[in-house]
């Protein structure tokens, strides 16, 4: 170690030579038992960024060559990598950033879909790297995220993911280290944004499931697991070795121990014990759990006593607490030479008696003590193998919307209702940052038409357009920049468009779905009473936004951070008023501080809860914020451009 800290400093470069102490530095805290990879740099392009010099840059695309810019001369640039000196025309360079550091994003609208126009909820979807969208949510959403869901890519060494614009595959031997140098960025800003009592559901399978298990327990802590889902996926399996393998998993991590994990609804709804009833199912009342007993639970163990001679058209006895002349006196059965106990306590039983509580005979005239049973709600099992959760299940509804297979392996709907239902409640905010084919906000809107919630969700994905379908286009002449190329990306043909579908209740061509939802009398055709916005994320000029020069481009992003009531607002005034009041979106902008006064007099006819004020003095913000009087105050544009910055986690 000595040795190598002596090399480091024989470095003349600077700039390298404070790289190459980092990356080495976190090899030595990782000399311990758990998880080492070596880091890898992840490269994204900046849209529509200039050329400037001192920008990184990669030629055609490759994200794997990354160059600085050290002079421009008209069309020729000069860039260095390494003692790598090269000169480029403009137009064949674009603009990267090395994730982890930081950028300053905005949002685009794209498309809006509406069916719920009275209601202040909207849902998300964003086209962006997730990274920067991470970014993004982490100055918005920080704290405030309850339930947390992703299904990365499984890392098969098939070809399945990129990594700096080039695909992965088995012959790549840095691809477990760039996989978890992929995740790792993405868990550290996921883990900000969950609330105290959220939690992290994490789709995985045997590629990369023993690596992802032990970087939750470094990001989240060891304590914070929840557990380890086995779904099965597939019954007839896929082979691996001689091996059919029918399963993957889903990982749970908590934020803190405030996690309460909902219980569910038994699937089947049914004791199993014995026979319908009259259209309920019984369930006894007797603890069958010998560790339970007279000795340990002496408050479970009291008789109910049992009129012989009453029974309703069940078949059902009458029973009481209190002796009765007559009625036959009745504890809890001996199990293994062991006195049980009731489940229930006294207080329970009697406000149940002959209601939800009775006595059914036996043979040899015995007698039970039964609970009717209408809906059964349970904890969620390790094992998940329901046929509605294998693979053909998500394939087969989003055949639904396009009447063709257009996404490899999407999620069963079935699975994102149940974890949704575990970790959330009605007004919860639902994220998934690798949203695929958008099941998880399909799934928040199936819940919310069962519930009545007013859960909210956010997507992001990617515009990836596949392999196959980038070979086809590109051989017709076609680039990324085209708009047919960036109409067959995953966000604009598949998340955003069954996004649609699902809300308007049709298919791709218009025509009603057919069918009710599983296990739901809701008509797929009737759609959802939801409405979504579709954005596209862009990055902004660091001194643009200091002169205030980006409002236009920031406010869906005050929007969002606003609470995201209403439509989204766009503003057509030009040049921009001293001040805007968004009435019907709660929120309001102060452009000129020397207009307050009549700001303050316009705020008096309408019901506002966040302001935001362009002053470059926290005093006057704080000054402004206490005369106002709303629940909300930020400071333009220095909150944005102080919380909006980053830097990568350390481990």
């Amino acid at each position: 170690m000595a040795a190598l800290d002596d090399l480091i400093r024989e470095i003349q470069d600077d700039d390298l030579r404070g790289r190459i102490k980092a990356e080495f530095d976190k090899l030595r805290k990782r000399k311990k038992f758990g998880l080492v990879f070596e880091s890898a740099a992840e490269y994204s392009p900046l849209c529509n960024a200039p050329v400037k010099v001192g920008s990184l840059v990669a030629k055609g695309g490759k994200l794997d060559a990354v160059y600085k810019v050290t002079a421009i001369d008209g069309d020729d640039v000069t860039c260095v990598r390494d003692n790598e000196t090269v000169t480029c025309r403009r137009a064949d360079l674009i603009v990267v950033t090395r994730l982890g550091d930081s950028v300053y994003p905005a949002l685009t609208k794209l498309d809006d879909v509406c069916r719920a126009p009275d209601s202040d909820l909207w849902h998300v979807l964003i086209e962006a790297e997730n990274f920067h969208a991470l970014q993004l949510l982490r100055y918005l959403y920080a704290g405030k995220v309850d339930c947390l869901y992703i299904d990365p890519p499984y890392n098969t060494g098939a070809r399945d993911w990129k990594y700096n614009n080039d695909y992965v595959d088995a012959a790549d031997k840095y691809r477990h280290s760039k996989w978890l140098s992929m995740m790792e960025r993405r868990l550290a800003l996921a883990k900000e944004l969950l609330s105290d009592s959220g939690a992290i559901f994490i789709s995985i399978d045997d590629n990369e499931q023993a690596s992802l298990k032990f970087l939750c327990d470094e990001i989240f802590g060891v304590k914070n697991f929840v557990a380890q889902i086995v779904v099965i996926t597939n019954l007839s399996g896929r082979d691996y070795g001689g091996v059919a393998r029918m399963h993957e998993y889903v990982l749970i991590y908590r934020k803190t121990d405030a996690l309460k994990i909902n219980l569910i609804n038994d699937a089947e709804g049914k004791f199993k014990l014995f026979d319908e009833l009259g259209g309920f199912e019984l369930r006894e009342l007797r603890n069958r759990n010998v560790r339970f007993n007279v000795d340990n639970r002496p408050n479970l163990y009291y008789p109910f006593y049992i009129d012989p001679n009453n029974a309703d058209e069940n078949g059902l006895h009458k029973i009481s607490l209190d002796f009765q002349l007559g009625w036959h006196e009745l504890y809890p059965l001996e199990s293994q030479g062991v006195k049980t106990v009731w489940r229930w306590g006294k207080e329970k039983s009697a406000a149940n008696i002959n209601v939800n509580i009775m006595a059914k005979p036996m043979r040899n005239n015995r007698w039970m003590i039964v609970e009717k049973y209408r809906e059964e709600r349970k904890m969620a099992r390790s094992v998940w193998a329901e046929k509605e959760f294998r693979n053909e299940a998500g394939t087969l509804l989003l055949k639904n919307f396009f009447g063709e297979r257009v996404f490899d392996y999407p999620k069963s709907l079935e699975v994102l209702l149940r974890i949704i239902k575990m970790a959330t409640n009605k007004n919860s905010l639902v994220l998934d940052f690798f949203a695929g084919s958008g099941t998880t906000l399909h799934a928040v809107n199936l819940l919310n038409a069962e519930d009545g919630g007013k859960r909210r969700c956010i997507l992001v994905t990617n515009n990836e357009v596949s392999e196959a379908e980038a070979k086809r286009m590109t051989a017709a002449g076609l680039t990324p920049a085209d708009a047919a190329w960036q109409a067959a990306g995953i966000a604009r043909h598949v998340t955003w468009q069954r996004t649609v579908c699902s809300i308007e209740g049709h298919d791709i061509n218009g025509a009603p779905l057919n069918g009710n939802y599983l296990g739901s009398d809701l008509p797929m055709a009737d759609g959802f009473k939801a409405n979504a916005i579709f954005f596209k994320l862009d990055c902004l000029d660091k001194d643009a936004v200091a002169l205030g020069e980006c409002f236009r481009e920031l406010l869906p992003v005050l929007w969002l951070k606003a609470g995201g009531f209403g439509k989204c607002p766009v503003v057509e005034e030009n040049p921009l008023p001293p001040f805007k009041i968004f009435a019907e979106n709660k929120f309001a902008v102060l452009l000129d501080e020397r207009r307050f006064g009549d700001f303050t007099t316009a705020l008096k006819h309408a019901t506002i809860e966040t302001v935001f004020i362009v002053t470059g003095r926290n005093a006057a913000l704080n000054k402004m914020r206490e005369l106002l009087r709303v629940p909300k105050a930020y400071r333009l544009y220095g909150d944005y451009l102080k919380n909006i910055k980053l830097k990568e986690a350390k481990r």
